[in-house]
C-alpha cells in the first residue's frame, strides 16, 4: 500500500496486536473499524500510536484535496468529520471502510474526545432532534430565571454541560 498524499510505501506498525499502516509524513491508515481502538485517549493503544506518530512533524502539505484509498487505489476516499463536533475532518473509503488520518489528526481527535456521558447524550440528541435540543438552564446564581423553550446547538449544550461540571 502507498501513502495517498506522497505515494510513498506505507510501513506496517503492530500496536497491541493490531496492524496499522503509517507514512513517513506521519499519516496513518486504519483498516475498517480499527480507528475506534485508537481514538479514545483512555485507550492504551491510542496513547502508544500517538506517541509513535509524535516523532513526525505535522505536514504542511495540502490536506483538503481528495485522495485515493491506500487499500482500494481505484476508489476516491470521502471527506467527513470524525465526530459531530466537526473538529477533525478525516478520509474514509466507501469500499473497505478504511480511514486515513493525516499528520496530527489523531492528536486532534484525542484533544476533542468526549466523555462516555457526553457521547451518550450527544448520540441521543443527534438521533432524536437532528442536532438541536430544547433545554432548560439550571437554576443557579448564573441562571436566575430559565427562559422557556431555549433552542441550542449540540456544541452549545456541551459547553453548558462542561460549565455545570465545574460548579
Amino acid at each position: 500500500m502507498y501513502c495517498p498524499r506522497s505515494n510513498t510505501p506505507l510501513e506496517p506498525l503492530l500496536v497491541g496486536g493490531i496492524t496499522v499502516f503509517t507514512s513517513a509524513q506521519g499519516g496513518v491508515f486504519f483498516d475498517n473499524s480499527q480507528i475506534f481502538k485508537f481514538s479514545s485517549p483512555e485507550l492504551k493503544h491510542g496513547q502508544v500510536l500517538l506517541k509513535y506518530l509524535s516523532n513526525y512533524t505535522e505536514g504542511e502539505g495540502e490536506v483538503s484535496s481528495r485522495v485515493s484509498c491506500p487499500k482500494c487505489p481505484s476508489i476516491v476516499m470521502m471527506r467527513r468529520y470524525f465526530s459531530p463536533l466537526k473538529v477533525v475532518e478525516i478520509d474514509e473509503c466507501p469500499g473497505c471502510a478504511g480511514i486515513w488520518l493525516d499528520s496530527g489528526e489523531l492528536a486532534k481527535i484525542h484533544e476533542n474526545h468526549l466523555t462516555p456521558r457526553e457521547r451518550k447524550l450527544l448520540a441521543h440528541e443527534m438521533a432524536t432532534n437532528h442536532g438541536f435540543i430544547t433545554i432548560k438552564p439550571p437554576k443557579s446564581k448564573y441562571y436566575p430565571r430559565a427562559p422557556k423553550n431555549v433552542q441550542d446547538t449540540t456544541v452549545e449544550r456541551l459547553v453548558q454541560l462542561a460549565l455545570l461540571n465545574f460548579q
